[in-house]
């Protein structure tokens, strides 16, 4: 598993967990946010490799 792919994994779970915990008026929606947050922190700071001009 990549970092991408990791990533993505984060982001789809913390949705998940949000919407979850939004319906069932549950304190996991913030872990949910949380972890979407930190996915796509992740993806917006990932580190490319070289030769890429990043």
């Amino acid at each position: 598993m990549g970092v991408k792919s990791f990533a993505w994994g984060l982001i789809v779970l913390g949705v998940a967990l949000g919407l979850f915990g939004w319906s069932a008026w549950n304190p996991v929606a913030f872990v949910g946010l949380t972890l979407a947050v930190v996915g796509a922190v992740v993806l917006a700071t990932r580190h490319r490799g070289p030769g890429t001009g990043a």
